[in-house]
């Protein structure tokens, strides 16, 4: 329930940010090219169409934030003493387990590798959550790997299901590098 309440809150400020007439100078529009997470010590090579943020609602998210119509594309540290992908990967699949608006049935876990080589895990999975009547499916994707120093990251793609894109996964899955 926390995590849903933590991406929907980030997808608020997000759009909130985005929507806004004014010049700002946190919201920058990425056409293409490597984007590199700092703190995350990631990149990804995005295509077109995407919003660069560089605010951060903090630790675990490692700015920027990537918004697009497909989505939204963050990084995210895992705390320290996680230090091996199979720990990682159980903090993720214990999030999920507590979230009750995790679709139960939907969680996805298998190895992948990278264009330039890195393994990590892919993790996926759906959620619905239920406002005034309304129904909304987001799905979450994430690349979980491990930093040479042991820490563990993960670039996440969050997607509603109507915006869900294999394009996006796809391009992540082949782009993404340690820095």
């Amino acid at each position: 329930m926390k995590s849903t309440i933590l991406i929907f809150s980030i997808i608020a400020l997000t759009v909130t940010l985005v929507a806004c007439k004014r010049e700002n100078k946190d919201v920058l529009p990425q056409e293409s090219g490597v984007v590199v997470f700092p703190d995350a010590g990631v990149s990804i090579d995005v295509g077109a169409g995407w919003k660069r943020i560089d605010l951060s609602p903090g630790l675990p998210v490692c700015p920027p934030t990537l918004v697009g119509s497909a989505g939204m594309v963050r990084a995210m540290l895992f705390a320290p003493g996680i230090t091996d992908l199979q720990s990682a990967t159980n903090a993720v699949r214990s999030m999920f387990d507590g979230d009750s608006d995790a679709t139960k049935d939907s969680y996805r876990q298998e190895g992948f590798t990278t264009d330039s080589g890195l393994h990590g895990q892919y993790i996926s999975y759906s959620e619905r959550t239920e406002k005034d009547g309304s129904v909304t499916e987001t799905r979450s994707h994430s690349f979980v790997m491990q930093r040479q120093d042991g820490r563990c990251v993960a670039i996440s793609y969050l997607a509603t299901a109507s915006t869900d894109s294999d394009a996006v996964r796809q391009m992540i899955q082949k782009s993404l590098r340690l820095q």
